[in-house]
This record gives C-alpha cells, structure tokens and sequence, in this order.
C-alpha cells in the first residue's frame, strides 16, 4: 500500500518539476537580465488562432564580413555553413539602451551581453558586392492587441521601431515593441 502511494506521488510530482522547469530560463532573464533596445523590421501577418502579431527581422541578424570573427569565417568558407551555433556580442549605443552588433563569434564571450543564436546560411551576392550574412539569435514575433498591427506596419515601413527585451547569459525574452 505504501509503495502504491510513493508511486502516485511520484507520478504527480514529475510533470510539476518538468513544467515549472520549462519556465525557469525566462523567469531568470526577466528578473537577472538587462534590458536592452534592438531594431527591427516588422511585417504584419494574421494568424486565426492567435489573433494580431507582429513578425520581426532584427537589423542585428543580417551582417557583412566584417562583422565576422576570422576563425568563423574559416569555417564558413570551407563549406561547413549550415546550423552552426554563434554568438552576437551587443555593444551601446551611446548613452541610452540602444545596441547594435559589434562582432559575431563561434565563441561563447565571458564578459560583454551576447546573444546566442544559429547561424544557417549566407546569402551569395548578385551583383559582385559583399556577401550578406544571416543568423538567428531572436524571436521572430510578437503578439499585439487586435486591430494595432497596421499601426505598427507603417511604423515599421519608416524604419521607425525597436523591440525592448531583457538578456541574459546569451538567452533574450521579448518584452514590447514601441516607436523610435
């Protein structure tokens, strides 16, 4: 009877410890995690499900070569392009909470705010000028209240929005988009 019990509560205490596991990282970046302002490029998509989002492409994603560590770039080009885990280190833009992209580095920083991302492929020129890169370090969408998406679309047509989210340890919780 006994051993009847210990199981029953061991069945019941498991799927607690996995789901309040499952919230842990967020909640320790929204509290621990320093706020920062990225730029973005929005679209406005529907979904049926989930109502008015914003989709987003941050100016940070896309990068040319100098922006590159040599050592990635190495790998790059010896054609092992593909899902390859880097880090975006931030740095300031004066004063305020700005950031833009300093460098991108298969090396985990230990001092300066990264983010952590995948960097999947890059993209050939077409007309003989650089290449562009691209890499994932973000989420690409944010849920905003009905009828407020078209607003923010023609903000984002200015170039005229940036996305406030907390980081920490390489990992960024999404918190607002608002104009510039």
């Amino acid at each position: 009877m006994k051993n009847k019990r210990n199981l029953f509560l061991i069945a019941l205490i498991v799927p607690i410890i996995l789901l309040v596991s499952m919230t842990w990282k967020p909640l320790w970046t929204l509290n621990k995690g320093e706020t920062i302002l990225l730029e973005t490029i929005p679209v406005d998509p529907r979904d049926i499900l989930y109502g008015d989002y914003v989709s987003l492409r941050f100016a940070i994603e896309e990068f040319d070569k100098e922006a590159i560590d040599p050592s990635l770039l190495e790998e790059l080009t010896s054609k092992n392009s593909g899902n390859l885990t880097v880090y975006a280190v931030l740095e300031r833009q004066g004063s305020g909470d700005l950031f833009t992209l300093k460098t991108v580095t298969a090396n985990k920083p230990n001092e300066d705010l990264f983010l952590k991302g995948t960097m999947y492929y890059y993209g050939e020129p077409y007309d003989g000028d650089q290449t562009i890169y691209y890499a994932d370090f973000l989420p690409d969408r944010f849920y905003v209240s009905e009828n407020t998406g078209m607003e923010l679309e023609k903000l984002s047509q200015k170039g005229q929005l940036l996305a406030q989210m907390k980081v920490k340890d390489g990992f960024a919780v999404l918190q607002d988009i608002r104009p510039k």
